[in-house]
């Protein structure tokens, strides 16, 4: 096993200022092998390359703007854990490379600022991602592909929820049993998960107990089994769930607060057999829609409060 540790913030005594635009690379080959990286400042570098089984990099870059941290691991059980603070930072996990059995990976990328991306690619079965971001303007993107039982979660916050606002989380998985999650609080927010195989689940929720509205919501599952859950607080929120399969499952929850604003929408379009689809909505002038394909559907909406519309439409073409 080998340990490697490069720590990149030295600081510039004359100046009293953190150090700039600092590279560090590392490549590893073989297993149980361990890399970190610590670097303050701005517009830098940190770049990790492990092929084997077991590995571990973590990259950590405070007190910056416009830093980049890639990883890239081959194999399997490999761990990356990226950490960034500060402003416009980028940070990219790559773990996996279509050949089979690369499984049992764990990325996780928390950034504390605005601007921020982060970005997670799983290749093959059982990985697990994580993205946490606190702030506003960020995105946050995870890919999986290849397999089965893998996890994606993501966290899209600030300090005071409500000042959490334009945030995008996307989520894709493509294979089994596969299981996503995505949580935003604020305002013009977006979330979208798009899920192709059976047995898998998308959870999203949006909004907090104050100012939280206007934000998007959108499912998309192909495939049979599949279940689909949506949750958003307070006002004008959008939610969306198109399920094409069989025996899939979507449930939309939303609650409005009484202050005058308008009501929320929801959507459901089920195109298959054997389908259930849920409704929900508390305030006034909400919206609720739901089309369902032929044979064995089940529609349950209830609206309270004045000035609601609702339809459903079953055994469309």
């Amino acid at each position: 096993m080998k340990k490697l540790t490069f720590l990149a913030a030295s600081l510039l005594i004359a100046g009293g200022a953190f150090a700039q635009g600092n590279t560090q690379s590392s490549s590893s080959l073989g297993n149980s092998n361990s890399v970190t990286v610590t670097q303050a400042g701005s517009s830098s570098t940190a770049s990790g390359t492990q092929t084997g089984n077991s590995n571990s990099i973590t990259q950590t870059q405070n007190a910056g703007s416009s830093n980049s941290a890639s990883s890239v691991q081959k194999n399997s059980f490999q761990t990356s854990t990226q950490t960034q603070t500060g402003n416009n930072n980028q940070a990219q996990v790559t773990q996996g490379d279509f050949i089979p059995r690369d499984n049992g990976n764990t990325a996780t990328q928390t950034q504390v600022g605005n601007g921020n991306k982060a970005t997670a690619t799983q290749l093959s079965g059982m990985n697990t991602s994580t993205q946490e971001q606190t702030g506003t303007t960020n995105e946050a993107t995870i890919f999986q592909s290849g397999s089965e039982g893998n996890v994606a979660r993501q966290r899209q916050r600030a300090s005071l929820d409500y000042s959490a606002l334009s945030n995008k989380a996307s989520i894709s998985q493509i294979g089994r049993a596969n299981n996503a999650d995505q949580d935003q609080r604020g305002l013009y927010n977006e979330a979208t998960a798009t899920q192709s195989g059976y047995e898998n689940i998308s959870k999203q929720t949006q909004g907090g107990l104050i100012h939280s509205y206007n934000s998007r919501a959108y499912v998309e599952q192909i495939g049979g089994n599949n279940r689909a859950s949506q949750t958003q607080l307070l006002d004008e929120q959008n939610a969306r769930i198109e399920q094409d399969g069989y025996r899939n499952t979507a449930v939309q929850e939303q609650s409005a607060a009484a202050d005058f604003r308008p009501g929320n929408s929801a959507y459901i379009d089920q195109d298959g057999d054997d389908h259930y689809a849920r409704q929900r909505q508390l305030g006034s002038s909400n919206s609720a829609s739901t089309y369902q394909g032929m044979t064995g559907n089940s529609s349950d909406v209830l609206q309270i409060g004045s000035n609601n519309t609702s339809l459903v439409k079953q055994n469309h073409p």
